[in-house]
C-alpha cells in the first residue's frame, strides 16, 4: 500500500518533455512549492534548502506584499491601538521616510538597502534623532513580520547600524532675559503672564502648563500636581495623562506664583461668566450640549448650521473666548511675539501699531540691519524647562531631586541632557577624602 509523502520531504526528477530539472515540497502550510532549471545542482540545492527550513521550523511561504505594504497594515492593526495619537501620528510620518525601499518585496528586503536609506538620509541632512526613529519603526514592522511568517529573519538583525544619536546643545536664557521677558508679559500680556511665570518656576512642558487645571492646585499649600498634558493632533485638541508614573508629579510653587495665580484667578472668573454661553455665533441657534465624557472643556453643536464650538470648563490659561489655547497659536502669538518685543526693548525701540505679522517681521528685518542692534535669540519654549533644570543643578540642588520635579522616568535622562550643569567637585572630593584616611 502507497504511503503519503510527508510535508517537507518533496521529489525531485527530471522532466524529458521539457529537458528541465524539477523539484516540488509541500510546505507545512499546504502550499505547493516547485523549482526547475537546466541545472541539476540549482534544483537539488533548492530542495535541500527547503527541507532544512522545515525540519528547523524556519520555513516561510512566498508572498508578494512590498515593504510599504506591510508596514501601512502593520501601522492601522498593530500599532495604533497601542499608541497615543500623537505617536500614530508620527509613525504615519515617518514611513514617507520609507519611499526608497517601499516597493522592495519584503521577503526581498536586504539589510544592504536598509543600511544605504539611513546614510542617505544622514547625508540629506536629516538629524540623528530622526533616522533613529525611523529605525525604531522599522524594527517593530520588521519583528511582527517575522512573528507573522513572512520573513525568517529581521533585515535589521544582520549588521545594519543607525547613527549615533547626537545631542544638540540646549539653550537656555540669562537671569536678564527672563526678568525682561517676564517684565515685558507681565505689562502687555496680563492674561498669559501667569502661564510663562509658571513655565519659568516649574520647568513645566508647554503642553503641561496649557492642561493645567484649577483642581490641580493647591494655593493654600503652595503646590500644584502635573495630571494631564494638552496636545494637538489631526483630530483636534486632546488630553493625554504623563507617559510614566514618574511623569505624574507634585511640584511646590513659590510664593509670587501662588499670588500670582490667585490675582490671575479674578481675571479667568470674569472670562468664564462673560463667555458661558451655549449660542452659536453664526446663526443665534441655541446649541446642543455634547457629553463626551472630558470634564476639562464643554463641547457644543450648532443644530441648525453645524457649527461646533468649545467652552474651556476648568483649564487655567485660556484664549480670549475662555476657549483651551491651541499651542501653535500660543507659541507664535504670544511667545515668539514676545521674545521680538524684548529685542525691541533691548534697543529702545517703540515699532508703530502693526496688523499683520509680516509688517511686525519686516519691521524686525530692517532694525536688524543696523550696525549697532542688538539682537535678542529667538528660542523655543522648551529652552524656560532647561533653563529651569540647569539653574537648580548649578545651584547645588541633587540631581535626584531635579529629575523628579521634571518628571524624567530615569535619573539617568537627566544626568544625560543636564549632566554638564552639576559643579565641578573634584577639590571637595580631595579634601574629604583626606580628612577621612590621611588625619
Amino acid at each position: 500500500m502507497a504511503t503519503k509523502r510527508p510535508y517537507g520531504e518533496g521529489t525531485f526528477y527530471f522532466d524529458e518533455a521539457k529537458q528541465l530539472y524539477r523539484a516540488m515540497l509541500v510546505s507545512p502550510s499546504g502550499k505547493r512549492l516547485t523549482k526547475a532549471s537546466k541545472n541539476e545542482e540549482i534544483v537539488k540545492d533548492w530542495l535541500n534548502e527547503q527541507r532544512l527550513l522545515v525540519g528547523r521550523n524556519q520555513h516561510v511561504d512566498p508572498i508578494g506584499i512590498t515593504l510599504l505594504e506591510w508596514a501601512t497594515s502593520w501601522v492601522d492593526t498593530y500599532s495604533r491601538p497601542n499608541v497615543r495619537q500623537r505617536t500614530h501620528e508620527r509613525n504615519l510620518s515617518l514611513l514617507n521616510h520609507l519611499e526608497p525601499i517601499a516597493g522592495t518585496t519584503l521577503q526581498k528586503l536586504t539589510p544592504t538597502q536598509i543600511q544605504s536609506l539611513y546614510n542617505d538620509m544622514a547625508d540629506e541632512g536629516y538629524a540623528s534623532g530622526t533616522i533613529k526613529h525611523v529605525h525604531k519603526l522599522l524594527n517593530g514592522i520588521l519583528k511582527q513580520a517575522v512573528a507573522n511568517r513572512y520573513i525568517m529573519i529581521n533585515p535589521l538583525q544582520q549588521g545594519v547600524k543607525p547613527p549615533r544619536i547626537v545631542r544638540d546643545e540646549i539653550e537656555i536664557f540669562t537671569v536678564a532675559e527672563i526678568e525682561l521677558l517676564l517684565q515685558l508679559a507681565q505689562q502687555n500680556n496680563p492674561r498669559l503672564y501667569p502661564a510663562l511665570l509658571l513655565a519659568v518656576t516649574t520647568g513645566m512642558r508647554l503642553g503641561e502648563v496649557l492642561g493645567i487645571r484649577w483642581q490641580d492646585i493647591d494655593l493654600t499649600n503652595s503646590t500644584l500636581q502635573v495630571r494631564q498634558s494638552l496636545q494637538m493632533t489631526g483630530i483636534g485638541i486632546i488630553f493625554e495623562p504623563p507617559k510614566t508614573e514618574k511623569g505624574k508629579r507634585k511640584i511646590p510653587l513659590p510664593q509670587q506664583m501662588v499670588l500670582a495665580l490667585k490675582e490671575y484667578r479674578k481675571l479667568w472668573s470674569e472670562s468664564k461668566i462673560k463667555h458661558a454661553h451655549n449660542t452659536c455665533s453664526k446663526c443665534n441657534t441655541t446649541g446642543k450640549l455634547v457629553d463626551d465624557g472630558n470634564k476639562n472643556i464643554i463641547s457644543y453643536e450648532c443644530p441648525s448650521c453645524d457649527h461646533a464650538w468649545l467652552y474651556a470648563n476648568d483649564l487655567v490659561f485660556v484664549s480670549n473666548t475662555h476657549t483651551p489655547l491651541h499651542p501653535k497659536n500660543f507659541t507664535v502669538r504670544f511667545w515668539h511675539k514676545l521674545q521680538t518685543d524684548a529685542e525691541f526693548h533691548m534697543n529702545e525701540f517703540k515699532p508703530e501699531p502693526l496688523r499683520t505679522k509680516e509688517k511686525y517681521k519686516v519691521t524686525l528685518e530692517n532694525c536688524r540691519m543696523q550696525a549697532d542692534w542688538q539682537q535678542f535669540n529667538l528660542r523655543n519654549f522648551h529652552a524656560l524647562r532647561h533653563t529651569y533644570a540647569t539653574t537648580l543643578l548649578t545651584s547645588g540642588v541633587p540631581i535626584v531631586d531635579v529629575s523628579r520635579v521634571l518628571g524624567h522616568a530615569k535619573v539617568s535622562t537627566t544626568l544625560d541632557i543636564y549632566g554638564h550643569a552639576i559643579p565641578e567637585n573634584s577639590k571637595v572630593i580631595a579634601d574629604k577624602i583626606a580628612n577621612a584616611f590621611l588625619k
